[in-house]
């Protein structure tokens, strides 16, 4: 059996095996219960819960188990057992106590700060996960953006670039193309915000040759400028956003010709709201939503029109 932990936005999520002995304890907590999809999941920042696959698992297919059911986190909606089938589906506590066992399977396979921040997450009752706005997420370490507007035109003129007209072309919002099997799953908030489909989960720099592994604002912010994301407009160009967790992930957003932001958080659905279900609109912005843990606000930037990522 395979876990993924269900956690980041940009980076691919970690994944890792379960033994013998673990995969019959997991049995043992799941077996002969309904259980929710994989895909069956609030698309919030942060924690999502853990993905469990199994196809051709032995032990799976001796409990009749699906090849692939999700453990803990915000489902969408509340699950109740598929029509006709008798089972009763995981009660909450089952479920985060199942999620809290898992967690310990993930020790030397995942980051110790991301682990801290999944067993705080897990200490928090379900209801309460996503918090209100500013309470988790909050505005953290704004930078000027203006000063930064005022460097990078500077230095723009100092190397002799000739900036042509600016022109924001913001696109309607349009979750459908993205909320489809083939796409959600291969698709992240780079490839959302910088509206381009590449089935790659895309990483800043990688289409480029200047790949990043650094979770910080100016390392994240110069892979994407090398492939096209500018501080600077400069001819067509969408408006997007860039959040880091610190040390850890990040996350981008692009806005609409609607007048709000969408966002696509790692492998979940596209969407429009935050992580307490306001629309990212009016005076609530990436810079002030509630993010999470991604708690730094990078700045704005631009995205040109018909820009490609890998």
């Amino acid at each position: 059996m395979i876990v993924t932990l269900d956690v980041f936005s940009g980076r691919p999520n970690p994944s890792w095996t379960l033994s013998e002995k673990e995969a019959r304890q997991l049995t043992d907590r799941v077996a002969s219960r309904a259980l929710p999809a994989a895909a069956g999941v609030e698309g919030i920042l942060g924690f999502r819960g853990f993905v469990v696959h199994g196809p051709g698992d032995d032990t799976a297919k001796k409990a009749a188990l699906p090849d692939s059911f999700r453990v803990g986190g915000l489902l969408s909606g509340e699950f109740v057992a598929p029509e006709g089938v008798a089972a009763s589906a995981l009660r909450v506590e089952e479920a985060d106590d199942a999620a809290k066992w898992l967690l310990t399977t993930a020790r030397g396979e995942v980051e110790d700060e991301v682990l801290r921040y999944v067993e705080g997450a897990l200490k928090e009752p379900a209801q309460q996960r996503e918090g209100p706005a500013g309470k988790k997420g909050g505005k953290g370490a704004e930078p000027a953006e203006d000063a930064q507007d005022e460097k990078a035109l500077a230095e723009a003129k100092k190397a002799g670039v000739v900036l042509a007209a600016c022109v924001i072309a913001n696109t309607a919002y349009n979750p459908g193309f993205w909320n489809v099997p083939a796409v959600q799953p291969h698709n992240n908030c780079y490839n959302y915000s910088m509206n381009y489909r590449s089935d790659t989960f895309a990483q800043p720099g990688r289409i480029s040759g200047h790949p990043n592994n650094v979770m910080q604002c100016a390392n994240v912010a110069t892979a994407a400028n090398w492939d096209g994301c500018k501080a600077l407009c400069s001819g067509s160009n969408k408006n997007v956003a860039l959040v880091i967790w610190p040390g850890v992930d990040y996350h981008w957003y692009r806005k609409h010709s609607n007048g709000f932001w969408g966002h696509k958080p790692g492998s979940t659905a596209a969407r429009n709201t935050d992580n307490s279900g306001k629309v990212i609109g009016g005076v609530l912005t990436p810079a002030n939503c509630n993010r999470g843990p991604y708690t730094i606000f990078c700045g704005y930037r631009f995205s040109p029109t018909g820009m490609k990522v890998k």
